[in-house]
Formats: C-alpha cells, sequence, structure tokens
C-alpha cells in the first residue's frame, strides 16, 4: 500500500456494493474476500482477492462489490481531494452510507477575501 489512507477498515457482507465517485489513483488493497470492481468506460471487470489490490485508473464511477465477505483498504496518493465521494451500500438494504464526500466549500477562504472590511 502507499499514499494516504482513505477508509483503513472497510468490512464488506456478501452483496455489499461501494463506489468511488472521480477516485483516480486511489488504491483498493483486499485483505480477504473478494471484490468484483468496475469503471466507468472500461469494458473489462477485474476480481480482486485477499492479498490483491486494484488502483482505480478512470475519472468517473468505479463499482465495488463484495462476491463474499470482504475486508478491504482505500490510500490515495494525495492526502485530500482524492475522489468526489464515496458511499456504500451494505447487502440487503438500498440507502447509500456516506464515507467520504468532497467539501463544496473548497476554495471558500480565497473567494471571499477581502470581500469584508473590518475598520
Amino acid at each position: 500500500m502507499d499514499g494516504y489512507v482513505v477508509h483503513g477498515g472497510m468490512g464488506m457482507a456478501r452483496g455489499s456494493h461501494a463506489r468511488i465517485e472521480d477516485g483516480r489513483g486511489i488504491l483498493v488493497y483486499v485483505w480477504e474476500g473478494e471484490l468484483w470492481i468496475t469503471q466507468e468506460g472500461d469494458l473489462r471487470d477485474y476480481i480482486v482477492r485477499g492479498g490483491e489490490w486494484f488502483r482505480i485508473e478512470r475519472e468517473g464511477a468505479s463499482l465495488l462489490h463484495a462476491t463474499r465477505r470482504t475486508h478491504a483498504t482505500l490510500t490515495a496518493p494525495t492526502p485530500a481531494d482524492y475522489a468526489r465521494s464515496i458511499t456504500m451500500t451494505p447487502a440487503g438494504t438500498t440507502e447509500a452510507r456516506v464515507l467520504y464526500q468532497r467539501s463544496s466549500m473548497r476554495g471558500w477562504p480565497r473567494s471571499w477575501a477581502g470581500a469584508f472590511s473590518f475598520r
């Protein structure tokens, strides 16, 4: 593994899935279990088993589906703004849990610099 830990303990029951939006460069390391990974714009699918890793190569949506009980770690080459969002939907549910959401206020302090006068 390399870089910065994004999510260090992503436990997924069989049938759970995660969605990474615009996460090019994120490394998915599977400690145990198996993930079926697909990327937007890539006709190939990838099976990543325990002890193996996969680096997301494209922007857009990447889907990680647990084909059996899985424990994975996500790392990124940068400490922040490594994806637009990361969500996980546990098996048997339809409600996604947000694991990471890029701030919509990014750059806010600079854009307001000088807008107020404190005299």
